[in-house]
């Protein structure tokens, strides 16, 4: 697994916990979203320590996607002595959500994404790029893609489909693993994958470089597993 997962469950699946990715390496952690039970697992999980530099990339401004920054952030400023770096293309709308949890911005520092991040001056080496998908109508949501150590990952937070720009790059192998939310449950206006669907999207030769995440409560990784897929699993506690 190229990726390391902190939680992997829907917003109601507190077994697993959020959905919250991770990239660390020497003092610098990478985090996609920070939900609401990211930060204290991270305290548990002990990544904090001997951390300099933070940078969260925002899918979108769900809870189980954002609700913990503020914690993070605060964490930051006041006992590590850094500042937390935020990143999304909807920079402004999370400002607002922060400002109103009493997070004043000096206490972090926002960047909103318009194109390709770069990160090279620090102990990780990526470049990450922001998608649009689509989840829900009246919310800017997006996914990332991440250039790490020779591959391309995508990476689409809650989505109810794989964009077509990135699947034609990964049918073309030019993306080499997606990371897809997946749901178990299939009804209309449905905001995430349904698991068959994907299973239909997909050709079976590349189902094995699909990872699937998000997991809600009836979910059944020997099903997904049977399909082809990969599933994502929480580091230990």
């Amino acid at each position: 697994m190229f990726l390391s997962f902190i939680g992997s469950g829907s917003a109601l699946n507190t077994t697993l916990g959020n959905n919250n990715a991770f990239i660390k390496k020497g003092e610098t952690l990478l985090l996609l979203d920070c939900g609401s039970t990211t930060f204290s697992r991270m305290q548990r999980l002990n990544l904090l320590h001997d951390t300099k530099n933070i940078f969260v990339f925002i899918t979108h401004r769900h809870p189980d996607h954002i609700s913990s920054l503020g914690d993070l952030i605060f964490y930051a400023h006041y006992i590590l002595k850094v500042h937390v770096n935020v990143l999304s293309p909807d920079g402004e709308n999370v400002a607002k959500l922060l400002e109103y949890m009493g997070v004043k911005q000096e206490y972090y520092t926002l960047i909103t994404l318009t194109s390709e991040y770069i990160l090279n001056n620090v102990d990780i080496a990526v470049t990450v790029l922001y998608v649009p998908v689509e989840h829900i109508e009246d919310m800017n949501c997006y996914g990332y893609i991440i250039k790490y150590e020779g591959l391309n990952i995508f990476y689409s937070g809650d989505s109810k489909d794989i964009p077509n720009s990135v699947f034609q790059r990964f049918e073309k192998q030019e993306i080499d693993y997606i990371y897809q939310d997946i749901c178990s449950y299939d009804y209309p206006d449905n905001p995430h994958m349904y698991i068959n669907k994907l299973y239909e999207l997909v050709q079976s030769k590349d189902r094995a470089r699909v990872f699937c995440m998000h997991y809600d409560e009836s979910f059944d990784g020997n099903q997904i597993l049977q399909m082809g897929f990969k599933l994502v699993e929480n580091i230990e506690e």
